[in-house]
């Protein structure tokens, strides 16, 4: 009888072990993820939400990024909807429509559900069944097909079905006659269904003295997502800030100011109301799929993403920018999906968002500068890179028929050109520096500054000699480059000749402006002293090991830094400088490049690409673009590394035929036929008295026209690499016009 008893007693304490009454009953739900899509905010209206005592704690307690969302098309919530919902990029066309429910009028004469069989045909028979359509699916996939990018449309939605986790979408847009339930196109699957929500006009209030007469049903809203237990996901679409902003500008300001204040508290109340319900299991994410067109005007287009969950609160990040407090509208999808537990879907270039250290008033004061820098870029760039045109082609007219004459005059003009020429070689080092000061002035203030101070080291260095100038140049762009990639690139997300992060086409690493600059600037470098060594020496530089063996170090130092997963990452860079590289030793070792160089050259390539994928596949840091190709190569996916190699094929000639650097590269490429060709070919007698110099240049060309073939953007990395041949050339030419060279 004890025996049973002591039995019955252990059987209960193991009832109540595994059962463990301490935990609440929301422990045991399953998780879910809330989506409020907030459209028209940016960070000025973020700031304003915040100084509302109602949810400043709540604000607070967030963690906090800006979006960076790159569509193929304009900046609208619709294409924005797209991208997270599929993982990539996707476009969306008017001619697509929106969203309804299955038995909601779609036109006179038929319901949306039959509209849905109408244009599917027997396909859509099951589809019109589901609680809300999108029947412009079929039209949507048309507009994405045989395009640059790789459309996956309703990603996840079709994701999650497959894992049998219900998605519902509430909310929407609509006013007066036009519908607008975006947010649909964030929550359907490939088919353009969504198994549960609401997007009728039981979501929104009619209210005098709101925008065209619409107030979100906010309680409705909330009865609707308390009740909804069964979806793994909630997408909810709030608008009244976007029909705000969108009837603005028809509207008295002081009406506008009291407008505003309204559905600011109105959306402070919805949110402390939810956040204060939130439970464990629960994800609550507000984020704005577009920026309003006040904000957009200012081009203060990164979005604000702020995120509830089980962590503390700072700043966000991820693997796709390796930024804190910068997040890719990429990353939004994996995010849902790792904190359902779902497995992450092949192939996406996002990755999931992840807390770092920080606070709101330091992403506010970050995205202020990131701004600054976006909307001041083109006036300091476009300037720069005209003034690069203008000198560039003033000093090869100059030379054409100004060398044989003489004047005081003439000599004037002559040396303000060779100033301006020398400045120009100054200003990659300089726009990376001025990243450092913490200012926010004018573009032009900007462009004066730099210029005076690329001006005044002109003044210092024009007595020197050539070698010694190129190399002083060389070496300080590359110690600068290399530097500030080592410790963390600070300066290059900042720096106007950087990558930019409201454009998203890239966030860390080495870009394509700089990597132009670091592969002629090495070249060059690595040319000068052998140049200097000859001038000091009077015999040749391969006569010692010192001088091959320390220039193999630099370049095996930058080759490294380009290549490497926590530096550069730069595969295209890489294989470009190795080519420029390989080219100038040969011709500075005075080696013929036959049959056997371009073997070994072709070998080294192939090496570098393979030992670019090994190192890739096998790290510890998250896939960059060659490790995604990597796997697709040994998955068998060629379809996908065809695309690739298309879309970047694509996008060089875009930029070929639409950037102002091809102009760059184009007058360069003239500037230096002209000295080649022209009577006297002032190259070939400037060999005779800097032969390593020439025989650099050579490396050079090899470097940019590598990187112009091996990036997406390389028109970019050629342009700014050549500058490192034709300005020299160009300042060498001018300073002998007295002597009389025969055409030989």
């Amino acid at each position: 009888m004890k025996s049973k008893i002591v039995l019955l007693f252990l059987l209960i304490l193991i009832l109540f072990a595994h059962t463990n009454p301490g935990k609440t009953l929301a422990v045991q739900e399953k998780p879910q993820v809330i989506l409020l899509f907030v459209e028209g905010m940016s960070f000025a209206d973020l700031e304003k939400l915040k100084s509302l005592p109602l949810v400043d704690k709540w604000i607070s307690q967030a963690g906090a990024a800006a979006l960076s969302l790159r569509t193929p098309g304009p900046r609208t919530a619709a294409n924005g909807y797209l991208l997270m919902g599929s993982g990539g990029q996707a476009l969306y066309t008017e001619r697509s429509g929106t969203a309804y429910h299955s038995a909601e009028i779609f036109s006179p004469r038929e319901t949306a559900g039959e509209r849905m069989q109408e244009l599917g045909g027997y396909r859509a028979h099951d589809l019109a069944r589901s609680a809300i359509l999108f029947p412009g699916i079929f039209r949507l996939h048309e507009d994405n097909r045989d395009k640059p990018y790789t459309a996956r449309l309703g990603l996840l939605g079709t994701t999650l079905a497959a894992h049998k986790i219900r998605i519902a979408s509430y909310g929407n847009g609509d006013f007066e006659e036009t519908r607008q339930r975006q947010a649909v196109l964030f929550a359907m699957d490939q088919e353009g269904r969504v198994p549960a929500g609401d997007v009728s006009e039981a979501n929104s209030l009619s209210v005098r003295g709101y925008p065209y007469g619409v107030k979100t049903n906010t309680a409705y809203l909330l009865d609707r997502i308390r009740a909804d237990r069964s979806s793994g996901v909630i997408a909810v679409q709030l608008s009244d800030l976007s029909r705000l902003y969108q009837l603005g500008p028809d509207m008295e300001p002081g009406q506008f100011a009291r407008q505003y204040q309204r559905v600011q508290n109105d959306l402070a109340q919805f949110l402390d109301q939810l956040l204060a319900e939130r439970r464990a299991n629960q994800m609550i994410m507000l984020v704005s799929p577009a920026v309003n067109s006040v904000a957009a005007k200012d081009k203060a287009l990164l979005s604000p993403l702020l995120l509830w969950s089980d962590q503390s609160s700072g700043l966000l990040t991820s693997a796709t920018t390796r930024q804190n407090g910068l997040v890719s509208g990429l990353d939004v999808l994996p995010t849902v999906l790792t904190w359902l537990d779902v497995p992450v879907p092949k192939g996406l270039t996002g990755h999931s968002i992840y807390r770092t250290e920080g606070d709101l008033s330091q992403l506010l004061s970050q995205v202020e500068q990131i701004h600054h820098t976006y909307a001041t870029r083109p006036s300091v760039l476009y300037t720069y890179v005209m003034l690069q045109i203008v000198t560039v082609g003033c000093a090869a007219l100059l030379w054409m028929w100004g060398r044989r004459r003489e004047g005081v005059g003439l000599s004037r003009v002559r040396r303000g050109v060779r100033l301006a020429l020398l400045a120009l070689l100054w200003f990659p080092a300089l726009l990376l520096l001025e990243a450092a000061l913490d200012w926010k002035v004018h573009g032009s203030l900007i462009l004066g500054v730099l210029i005076m101070a690329a001006l005044a080291i002109a003044f210092w260095q024009e007595n020197q000699s050539l070698a010694k100038i190129t190399l002083g140049v060389s070496a300080v762009t590359v110690a600068v480059v290399c530097l500030d990639g080592w410790t963390g690139a600070t300066l290059m997300r900042q720096s106007f000749l950087g990558y930019d992060p409201v454009i998203g086409a890239r966030f860390y690493g080495l870009g394509n402006e700089y990597e132009g600059v670091i592969i002629g600037g090495t070249v060059m470098l690595v040319a000068s002293l052998y140049q200097l060594y000859r001038e000091r020496t009077r015999v040749l530089p391969v006569a010692g090991l010192a001088l091959p063996g320390g220039s193999l170090l630099v370049c095996a130092v930058v080759l490294y830094y380009m290549v490497a997963p926590n530096l550069g990452t730069d595969a295209g860079g890489f294989l470009a400088g190795l080519i420029g590289l390989f080219v100038a030793f040969a011709r500075l070792h005075d080696l013929r490049i036959g049959k056997k160089g371009l073997l070994l050259l072709t070998g080294g390539l192939v090496l570098g690409v393979i030992g670019l994928m090994a190192t890739s596949l096998l790290s510890d840091q998250p896939l960059t673009h060659v490790g995604r190709v990597s796997q697709q190569i040994l998955a068998g996916e060629w379809g996908e590394v065809g695309q690739m190699i298309e879309r970047k094929l694509a996008m060089n000639v875009r930029l070929i035929r639409v950037s102002i650097w091809s102009k760059v590269f184009a007058v360069s490429l003239i500037a230096l036929g002209v000295l080649s060709l022209k009577n006297d070919r002032f190259l070939r007698h400037l060999a005779q008295d800097t032969p390593y110099l020439v025989k650099g240049f050579a490396g050079v060309i090899a470097g940019s026209l590598a990187g112009l073939a091996l990036n997406d953007s390389g028109i970019v990395t050629a342009a700014t690499c050549i500058s490192f041949l034709i300005v020299p050339a160009l300042y060498a030419a001018l300073e002998e016009p007295e002597q009389k060279r025969c055409s030989t």
